[in-house]
């Protein structure tokens, strides 16, 4: 059952002081009857001081000691699969089917990485014994700060990718519940907790807090012994979580997914030859009510025609669609006051939102929107930007002028190469992952997906935060010179005990020294 209290170290703890705040049902925006407690200062400070004491051990547990924990993690959610599930759909107002696909996706990615522990060359051992002897090894950064996602209550929260890929690292991790969905996150830290008795794991391992006040995310990040942060959501909390980083007196990575428009570029002749377009962009944009962070919000167009008709397609099919409510009346209120502000401010912007279900397209003309950089900026929702453009000209200026995104989107038939191979190497430089069909939203976990991008889609453009290679954040190199065999990791070792693949004076082999 859901306590509300805070996990500490492996303490359930309740404060009578502590300051109380409740879930809420967003299509009645009526209160859940759990009151959780915002964690504490001295809470917050024992969870880090303990995540502390016990990483050193952690980091020097086996890959197949914690390939256990995380299969057992998998195993305590199976277990509890149904109260999950109800407590899923009561806090965010998602359907069964979107409930279920998101668990699965969770349980997927806990095996991806225990599949890579099995595996273990994402240690990246490198051995030079020709000269000096230096063997270079990934370690383990130590205990990481995760915050849960309000869209993901499940797949990028309490064990979602920043926590799974922080553990099967070796990381301990304090994780800052979203208090949108404070009772899905504290099922989940049970099982977690179950898992680290079962497998006879210090406890310190991992933590879970709870808190709707900004002052818990902030002592998190500013504790000196946090050396990590994980965080998904809005630009404006994750760069408050990376310039209070930086302010430290020891500056330390965060490893923020701040939003994105991810564009979509329809070329001439593609714009004119596929009937289909319409429908996929509809769904596209109003999927789980536009709340993902890959939602195409800006849709640029190639027409030469002067008075293009083509977003009335788009619009009328946006206008069919049957949409849930948004997964807190937070963010719906955010969402209302933004296209309140685009039909206030933007005087030649037309915008023809659906009565029916909140959703929005808006369309300009495209040297309207290049003088108005602002119009860029992303509406978390069910909206998009239809920008006309009269040419190929003005498409690569639109191009030109975009910030750094997670996806873009290049749609283009055999008569657009050319212009698709000018767009090509501009957006390239923009965004993390590039798509040639289809629509942006839906990421496959796998380890060749990248999702993140420049800023402002995320802080660091070299990572992902979906994929095992999400474990790369929270590992850095160390090299061994002239050590003793006997005091080197056993990935570093003369026999290569754990039989992985080691780069050897220059060539990938699993042979010993």
């Amino acid at each position: 059952m859901i306590t509300g209290k805070n996990l500490v170290a492996g303490n359930w703890q309740t404060t009578s002081s502590a300051h109380q705040f409740k879930t809420f049902n967003p299509k009645t925006v009526t209160p859940l009857p759990t009151a959780f407690e915002e964690a504490t200062e001295a809470q917050i400070d024992a969870a880090v001081v303990e995540a502390a004491a016990v990483a050193a051990h952690f980091a020097g547990t086996s890959f197949s000691e914690r390939a256990q924990f995380l299969k057992t993690i998998q195993e305590e959610i199976q277990a509890h699969t149904s109260e999950i599930l109800e407590i899923y759909m009561a806090e965010s107002a998602l359907p069964e089917g979107r409930a279920k696909g998101e668990l699965q996706r969770t349980l997927d990615q806990i095996e991806r990485f225990i599949e890579l522990l099995k595996e273990g060359s994402f240690v990246q051992a490198t051995l030079h014994t020709q000269g000096p002897d230096l063997r270079k090894m990934l370690f383990p950064i130590g205990p990481v700060v995760v915050f849960g996602a309000s869209n993901f209550p499940l797949a990028f929260s309490t064990a979602g990718g920043d926590t799974i890929s922080a553990l099967a690292a070796g990381c301990p991790v304090i994780v800052k519940a979203h208090p949108y969905h404070a009772g899905t996150s504290e099922w989940v830290a049970q099982a977690i907790h179950r898992a680290l008795k079962k497998c006879d794991l210090p406890l310190g391992i991992f933590s879970h807090l709870g808190g709707q006040s900004h002052a818990v995310g902030r002592q998190l990040v500013c504790h000196p012994l946090v050396k990590a942060v994980g965080f998904t959501g809005s630009f404006a909390g994750g760069k408050a979580l990376y310039d209070l980083a930086q302010q430290r007196a020891c500056p330390i990575p965060v490893f923020a997914e701040m939003g994105s428009v991810n564009p979509i570029f329809i070329l001439e002749n593609r714009l004119k030859s596929d009937d289909g377009l319409s429908e996929l962009l509809a769904g596209s944009i109003t999927m789980g009510t536009g709340q993902f962070c890959t939602n195409p919000g800006l849709i640029v167009i190639c027409d030469p025609a002067p008075n293009s008709s083509w977003g009335v397609a788009l619009d009328e099919k946006i206008k069919t669609m049957e949409l849930g409510p948004m997964v807190h009346s937070n963010i719906e209120t955010s969402y209302t006051h933004q296209i309140s502000k685009l039909k206030t401010e933007f005087k030649e912007l037309a915008i023809a939102p659906s009565a029916a279900s909140g959703a929005c397209l808006g369309s300009v003309e495209a040297s309207y929107f290049l003088a108005h950089p602002t119009l860029a900026e992303e509406v978390f929702g069910p909206f998009s930007l239809v920008v006309h453009c009269k040419n190929a000209k003005e498409q690569l200026a639109v191009a030109e002028s975009l910030s750094g995104q997670l996806t873009a989107t290049l749609l283009g038939d055999m008569e657009d190469q050319q212009q698709l191979q000018a767009l090509l190497p501009i957006l390239q430089a923009k965004v993390g992952r590039l798509l040639f069909e289809g629509v942006p939203t839906g990421v496959a976990v796998t380890q060749a997906m990248q999702h993140g991008g420049p800023y402002p889609a995320t802080t660091d453009s070299r990572f992902s935060s979906v994929g095992v290679d999400a474990i790369y954040r929270w590992l850095r190199p160390v090299a061994y010179q002239d050590c003793p065999n006997e005091y080197l990791p056993a990935a570093l070792q003369n026999e290569n005990p754990l039989q992985l693949h080691r780069h050897l004076n220059g060539v990938l082999t699993k042979a010993m020294v």
